[in-house]
C-alpha cells in the first residue's frame, strides 16, 4: 500500500525502513531557504519526528539546509534529501519549535 492511499491521520504500518514512523497529514506551511534568500509555499504529505514529506512549486537542491514553519505555527529545521514524483524529502536535524 502506498502513503498516498492512506486516510489523512494514518500511520503506516507497513515495512518501514525509516527509523520514525510517518503520520499521514495534508498540512499547509511554508519552507524557508535561507541560502536562497527564499520562502516557498508547501504542502506537508507526511511527518515524523525524524523528517517529512513536502510538495512545492520550486525545490531547492538536494542537501540545502531548510526551515519547514507549519501553519500551527512548529518549525523544524533540517535539510532535504531528495526529491521525487513531485515530492521532497526533508530530514529534520533539530527538534521541533514552537514559534
Amino acid at each position: 500500500m502506498f502513503l498516498e492511499t492512506l486516510p489523512v491521520g494514518a500511520i503506516y504500518r507497513g515495512k518501514e525502513r525509516r527509523a520514525h514512523p510517518r503520520r499521514i497529514i495534508d498540512e499547509h506551511g511554508e519552507l524557508i531557504i535561507p541560502s536562497e534568500n527564499m520562502i516557498l509555499p508547501c504542502r506537508v504529505v507526511n511527518i515524523s519526528t525524524g523528517g517529512a514529506k513536502v510538495m512545492c512549486d520550486a525545490l531547492p537542491p538536494s542537501g540545502s539546509k531548510v526551515t519547514l514553519v507549519m501553519s500551527s505555527g512548529k518549525r523544524f529545521e533540517g535539510a532535504t534529501t531528495r526529491y521525487g514524483n513531485g515530492e521532497l524529502g526533508l530530514q529534520f536535524t533539530a527538534p521541533a519549535k514552537d514559534e
